[in-house]
C-alpha cells in the first residue's frame, strides 16, 4: 500500500508541476479546464497509449465546446514544449512525448477547423488563443 501511495503522490506531483509550468508559460492567462493535468496523468500512468486514449475521449466529449477544445490544443502544445524542456534538463525518453504531443496539436487544429469551418468567430478565437 505504501508503494501505491508513493506512486500516486509521484503522479500528482508530476501533473501539478506540468500544470504550473503551463500556467507560467501562458503569461498569466488562467486556464478554465484541467486538460493539462489530465494529459500529464495519462502520460505518466499510461504512456503513449494513455495519452492517445485521453485525446480521443476529450475530443469526443469536448469538441462541441469551442473554447474548451481550444484549451485542449493549448494543453497538448504546451506539453510538447514541457517535455522538450525536460529533455534539455537531461530526462530521457522525452522524444516520444515531444513527437506525440506535437502530432496531437496538429490533429487538434485539424479537428477544430473541420468542426468549425465557416464560423469566423470561433475560428478567430481558436487562432488568437493558439497563435
Amino acid at each position: 500500500m505504501k508503494r501505491l501511495n508513493q506512486g500516486f503522490k509521484n503522479v500528482m506531483t508530476y501533473a501539478a508541476g506540468m500544470e504550473e509550468w503551463v500556467k507560467k508559460s501562458l503569461f498569466g492567462e488562467p486556464l478554465q479546464y484541467t486538460f493539462v493535468n489530465d494529459f500529464a496523468v495519462a502520460d505518466w500512468i499510461g504512456g503513449k497509449a494513455g495519452v492517445l486514449d485521453t485525446y480521443n475521449r476529450v475530443k469526443e466529449s469536448w469538441l462541441g465546446n469551442y473554447k474548451a477544445f481550444t484549451e485542449v490544443a493549448i494543453a497538448v502544445n504546451m506539453l510538447a514544449w514541457a517535455h522538450n524542456q525536460l529533455k534539455k534538463q537531461g530526462f530521457s525518453g522525452r522524444d516520444t512525448f515531444i513527437e506525440l504531443y506535437s502530432d496531437l496539436y496538429h490533429q487538434a487544429m485539424t479537428d477544430f477547423y473541420e468542426r468549425y469551418d465557416g464560423d469566423q468567430e470561433k475560428c478567430h478565437y481558436f487562432f488568437q488563443m493558439t497563435d
